[in-house]
């Protein structure tokens, strides 16, 4: 029962959002700027879009182990797969089975493999609020004025208040490990029998994990990989625009970025709904967009976003020969050893 509450609600959610962002369009116009759409400039798209899985590959297997990283198509195909379960699932199943299909075919523990993930979200959202920041302040006086824009440069020095707080926990980790650790195991004493070596296994993985920083050489190939990540993230969506006749600036794309990333976070399948209505009223509000353009070139950079992290996995999923069931089994086990 509560499975099938959760796929109501995140349907009911997908409809509204739906609805909210077609109400107002014409689709038979929406249907002939689509069809306008230049298609060397989508195959350019979606192909930067799947350097991301190779970007995230690389960054992944340098967290794992510098000097003796797991191979590179076993990675990859964990990784990928993952990432298609987050892209088709309303939550974030692939951040479980990436690690637990990594250890399933080499020798990194699942719990080692699972605190790395971590070190990997907290590298996005530093890059995600860096870019939001940087786009605020070169903006800051643009927008003088929309009421919306002033919601903006809250939004940025609320950005630049995180980035200050996760700094401030980061270096911590450091300089008073032990006293962390110790609340860790206080925390881990809640949690049932089975499940309190793996915790402490994820929290002394993730702290080790950041002691690339002491390896400069580590840290700049971490942070290129990174670089490269988010430099097709948001490429993206700048080729979108290209593609669809209405080119932006290449730093709109923070911007759009960074509000869309807000939509994935609503609970839909693949994001749908919720990420288009966030696309279109930036496209909207601060780009002069009609309301049949912004429909388009939101399908559109949903479409770029998704289909080839979508094909890849599915492929790899396919030619390995897993299920769904198996994956979900080596989870579970996974998180329990």
């Amino acid at each position: 029962m509560k499975r099938i509450l959760q796929l109501t609600v995140a349907f009911v959610l997908m409809v509204v959002f739906l609805w909210l962002f077609l109400r107002s369009s014409n689709l038979s116009d929406v249907w002939r700027i689509l069809e306008s759409t230049n298609p060397w400039w989508l195959a350019t798209g979606l192909i930067v879009n799947w350097f991301a899985l190779v970007f995230r590959t690389l960054r992944w297997r340098l967290i794992l182990d510098a000097d003796d990283p797991p191979p590179f198509y076993d990675t990859f195909f964990a990784n990928t797969c993952g990432y298609m379960l987050s892209t088709i699932l309303p939550i974030r199943a692939g951040d479980v089975a990436r690690p637990a299909l990594l250890s399933r075919r080499t020798r990194v523990r699942f719990s080692a493999a699972l605190g790395t993930v971590l070190t990997e979200r907290i590298l996005d959202l530093y890059s995600l609020l860096l870019l939001y920041v940087y786009f605020a302040v070169v903006h800051w006086n643009d927008y003088a004025g929309s009421t919306s824009f002033f919601i903006i440069k809250s939004g940025a020095v609320g950005a630049a208040v995180v980035l200050g707080i996760l700094s401030i926990f980061i270096v911590g980790l450091f300089f008073a490990r032990n006293s962390i650790r110790r609340a860790h195991e206080f925390l881990g004493r809640i949690l049932p029998q089975r499940f309190r070596a793996a915790w402490l296994n994820f929290f002394d993985s993730f702290v080790e994990s950041l002691s690339i920083v002491q390896r400069p050489s580590v840290l700049i190939r971490v942070l290129l990989c990174t670089a490269g990540v988010w430099f097709t993230l948001t490429a993206q969506f700048w080729i979108v625009t290209i593609a669809m006749h209405h080119p932006l600036p290449f730093d709109a794309s923070f911007f759009v970025t960074g509000i869309t990333t807000l939509g994935l976070a609503i609970p839909t399948p693949g994001g749908v709904g919720g990420f288009h209505k966030a696309c279109q009223l930036v496209l909207t509000h601060f780009y002069d967009f009609g309301i049949d353009a912004s429909v388009a070139v939101a399908i559109v950079f949903h479409v770029v976003g998704t289909l080839p992290v979508l094909v890849t996995g599915l492929v790899l999923f396919i030619k390995e020969g897993l299920s769904w069931s198996e994956l979900k089994q080596a989870s579970r086990d996974e998180a329990e050893t």
